[in-house]
């Protein structure tokens, strides 16, 4: 009885140290900077090519990707829609 309680103290304990060391590292959902680069970020909603990538009209994906990726973003296509892609 008391084997199975530790063990599972011990996997809950691990569970949570490896979600807290994802944040610290910057790998989360919520992180910023270099993270943001050679990703998708579909938390932007679908983007029109064009228009939302285009950088002399300030597009709302390139916008959103020239704050931490020197080349921007782009529109990139997922079957019938497209999201977000900051360059690398």
């Amino acid at each position: 009885m008391y084997g199975t309680k530790a063990s599972s103290f011990v996997l809950i304990l691990a569970l949570i140290l490896c979600i807290g060391s994802k944040e610290i590292a910057g790998d989360g959902p919520t992180s910023n900077g270099a993270s943001r680069c050679c990703r998708e970020h579909p938390e932007l909603g679908s983007c029109v090519p064009g228009i939302d990538d285009d950088g002399d009209s300030d597009g709302r994906c390139w916008t959103f990707c020239a704050e931490d990726c020197a080349r921007g973003g782009f529109c990139k296509a997922f079957g019938n829609t497209h999201k977000c892609h900051c360059y690398c």
